[in-house]
């Protein structure tokens, strides 16, 4: 049984320790959690609780912990738990830089601990399932892709409840490196890393943040592959609408469906090259595909991740994955900054350090508001 404390206890670290509490995670349990608020909820009744991190790393009897505390703590966090010899899972992002995010996988590896990140959407059945198709290669050479990923809606209240929400101190991004990591993440797991980009951040354009709400990108692959990416948190109902043109198929992803065209007679290329007819176009069939449900999630990494602690899986989910998406959300606001192409891997030193000049500049937000309401059907992905 591997014997699990979670660090932080907002609406996501409660998740994890419901998940566990309910048995949802084979062989693990919740030992206990550290949370510097008073906990009251009669559920954690037999649950020892620690205030502070250190003292629950250095006393509790644990094999593991899940960092799931605000971003700007996830590197300090996850090292610290390293450090007393625990395995670790460390919500996204994975740090706040490309340069911390290699740190971290140099000292899990060192370590020889299983270290995992939470990218839960890759356990969507649709995402899962275009991944298939364009890995496996039936629809042949991918000539182009657009993503616009506009439905990550959020009020004001989002981020006024929070001291470090909407600032480059707490966050070191928004839209990119809060919401819509998740879809990076999954253009990184289908498509790879792209050679380069140039992006376009709109900064509080919808919010009185400091952060990027609202962002227009522009990503070149090797083989003649290009692609866009779209995102805000200020457009409602907004839009989730992933297109994959083929060479031999035609890809959409919309409203938990996916419509797959092909070419009856091989390839869209092959067509333009000897049909004699004008305006003619290639003879298809459309078939469409669609998903109930979004998969085991959240649940489905940390079952991974007890999975490969008892040796009994592969880890899925380790840093090096958790690497992608950040190089593309980094590479994305590093082009904004310097209203310029970004060759990737970007620079891990230059990205830090103007990160880092941004974040000298930050103001945590006082006062937060405390009004708020949580509902996860509404606001949570």
């Amino acid at each position: 049984m591997v014997k699990i404390g979670v660090i932080g206890l907002g609406p996501i670290g409660s998740m994890h320790a419901d998940n566990l509490l309910s048995g949802k995670i084979p062989g693990a349990r919740l030992e206990c959690v550290c949370e510097q608020k008073p906990v009251t909820d009669p559920k954690y009744g037999g649950i020892k609780i620690y205030p502070d991190v250190d003292d629950m790393l250095r006393q509790a009897d644990i094999d593991a912990a899940i960092v799931s505390t605000p971003s700007f703590t996830h590197f300090p966090l996850a090292q610290k738990v390293l450090a007393a010899g625990k395995h670790v899972l460390v919500e996204k992002p994975i740090a706040l830089c490309t340069a911390d995010a290699a740190a971290l996988e140099d000292i899990a590896k060192k370590s020889g601990k299983v270290c995992a990140v939470m990218l839960n959407q890759r356990t969507t059945p649709l995402y899962a399932r275009i991944r298939e198709l364009i890995k496996g290669g039936s629809l042949g050479k991918v000539n182009r892709f657009s993503w616009t990923m506009t439905n990550w809606y959020r009020p004001d209240i989002y981020f006024t409840s929070s001291p470090w929400r909407g600032t480059w101190k707490g966050e070191a991004g928004g839209a990119l490196i809060n919401q819509s990591i998740h879809n990076i993440d999954i253009i990184a797991w289908v498509f790879g890393l792209p050679k380069s980009l140039r992006a376009w951040c709109e900064y509080g354009k919808y919010h009185n943040i400091e952060v990027e709400d609202e962002v227009s990108c522009h990503m070149q692959y090797g083989g003649g592959l290009s692609a866009t990416f779209a995102t805000s948190t200020g457009e409602h109902p907004g839009e989730n609408r992933l297109v994959i043109a083929c060479d031999r198929g035609f890809l959409v992803a919309a409203g938990g469906e996916l419509s797959i065209t092909r070419y009856k007679d091989g390839s869209i290329s092959e067509y333009t090259a000897n049909t004699k007819y004008m305006f003619g176009s290639p003879e298809t069939e459309v078939t469409v595909e669609k998903f109930d449900g979004v998969g085991p999630q959240h649940v489905g990494v940390v079952s991974n991740f007890v999975g490969a602690i008892e040796g009994k899986c592969a880890l899925e989910y380790g840093p090096e994955q958790g690497m992608l998406s950040l190089q593309i959300a980094n590479a994305m606001l590093l082009s904004s900054w310097n209203n310029a192409d970004v060759s990737l891997p970007i620079c891990d030193a230059e990205y830090k350090a103007k990160l880092e000049e941004k974040m000298a500049g930050s103001v945590l937000r006082q006062n937060p508001k405390t009004d708020f309401i949580v509902d996860f059907q509404k606001s949570f992905r």
